[in-house]
């Protein structure tokens, strides 16, 4: 299984980043996949300690089911401040 899911990750890894590579100007290449790497990166540092913070005070089905209902919140506007 985890080979399997291995493999997936890395071919959908490269066909994302080379479509954004693809779409962005030369000069412009550099500063989109430094941006690219922040946006992606930072947020799962704090979403590792959150999940890690919620599982051992909580439950790790809490924890589980909050995580799988977080990316359903941000479009509809409930997890921004307003």
């Amino acid at each position: 299984m985890l080979l399997c899911f291995s493999t997936g990750a890395v071919r959908i890894f490269i066909n994302f980043l080379s479509m954004r590579q693809a779409v962005t100007p030369a000069p412009l290449l550099g500063r989109m996949t430094s941006t690219m790497r922040w946006i992606i990166l930072v947020p799962a540092g704090i979403g590792a300690l959150l999940a890690g913070y919620l599982g051992e005070h909580f439950s790790l089905s809490f924890a589980i089911g909050l995580a799988e209902l977080a990316p359903c919140c941000w479009p509809l506007g409930l997890g921004a401040s307003q």
